[in-house]
């Protein structure tokens, strides 16, 4: 991921949180050679304690979703606030030198009163030899007064362009250093995040290679018989998602992922959603915010359903009170039965 040059200053702090997961993963693989054995548990146990452990870690991988979601975000912020500023700095020095021109106008005619010009009705009287030496002498006077009074009138309003444009100016500098500064904040969030989720991954890993084929077939569960070509076609966006997920079956659960061909849950949704040209929250919880909430009973193809009261697993409905889903590390994208997928929370149509 490529940064600008005020997001480098964190380097140090991404090496120091890749020194503490190191050191977490060597005292984790340690640990057992100083300390009592941990009791040994039965197959159930072992799946219990897997699935638990996955679902902590996935909870952990959908906050590091949305603190990536945020710190992209506010990178966005950062660019255009800057673009802002240096907008209002170019006004500002148009309208400075705007008005610096105005005022040498007023300054010249103010020199010229000084010295003793005259610009009024009587004096081209006395000074006229012939009646249409008069009125040469009145239009042109009468010129100069209009000029001098457009050249005051710039000069104001240039002046107040100039005090405006100062005013955005330095406002667009705030905005900007206070979007480099939250940006900061939210990449620190990030990085604690990551670090977080990969230390919950060595756990997760650990108990997941020491499970056995029992154990292991059944953490994936049965085959449905569900025949993805008896969906029907379609063209709209919610049919060309499904029919997208539906050719992920088999692909691997990856923590953060959105394909194409490994996914975390909500990011097979913003893949299956992606091909059909529309842009999804990157969380299942931020999924859960947008689209049209769809009562259980009026599910249709394409709907997204959410599971557990802190949302933190998304599937999407493909018909006939099936889902689509990509459930945890170690078991495959899947179609299941709606309430395979976890307890249900509710439903969101996009």
């Amino acid at each position: 991921m490529r940064t600008s040059g005020f997001f480098r200053r964190g380097s140090r702090r991404a090496l120091s949180v890749a020194t503490v997961i190191a050191t977490a993963a060597t005292l984790a693989i340690a640990q057992p050679a100083v300390t009592q054995a941990e009791p040994v548990r039965n197959a159930q146990q072992v799946l219990t304690r897997y699935k638990q452990l996955s679902i902590k870690a996935e909870k952990s991988a959908e906050a590091m979703n949305q603190a990536q979601a945020d710190y992209d975000k506010q990178r966005k912020v950062v660019t255009q606030q800057r673009k802002a500023a240096a907008a209002a700095q170019t006004r500002l020095t148009k309208a400075n030198k705007q008005m610096n021109d105005s005022q040498v106008k007023v300054d010249a005619l103010a020199r010229a009163s000084y010295r003793g010009a005259r610009v009024n009705r009587l004096y081209a009287m006395l000074v006229s030899d012939s009646p249409q030496n008069l009125l040469d002498n009145m239009s042109d006077l009468e010129v100069i007064s209009r000029q001098a009074a457009s050249d005051l009138r710039s000069l104001k309003k240039t002046a107040d362009e100039a005090t405006n444009a100062k005013k955005t100016a330095e406002q667009a500098a705030t905005a900007a250093a206070s979007a480099v500064k939250d940006a900061e904040r939210k990449r620190g969030d990030l990085q604690a995040k990551q670090a977080e989720l990969q230390l919950e991954a060595v756990s997760v890993r650990a108990v997941y290679e020491s499970m056995t084929g029992k154990q292991l077939a059944a953490l994936r569960g049965p085959k449905y018989n569900f025949d993805p070509k008896a969906v029907p076609k379609g063209t709209s966006p919610a049919m060309v998602a499904v029919h997208a997920a539906l050719t992920r079956i088999g692909d691997p659960y990856v923590w953060g992922a959105t394909g194409p061909d490994k996914f975390d849950c909500s990011g097979l949704m913003v893949w299956a959603y992606k091909q059909a040209g529309k842009t999804l929250p990157r969380t299942s919880e931020a999924q859960m915010g947008g689209g049209t909430p769809v009562d259980r009973k009026d599910l249709k193809p394409g709907d997204l359903i959410i599971y557990y009261p802190d949302a933190h697993h998304v599937g999407l409905y493909v018909g006939d009170g099936y889902v689509i889903h990509a459930s945890t590390f170690g078991v495959p994208v899947a179609v299941v039965p709606i309430d395979k997928g976890g307890p249900f929370n509710s439903a969101r149509r996009y």
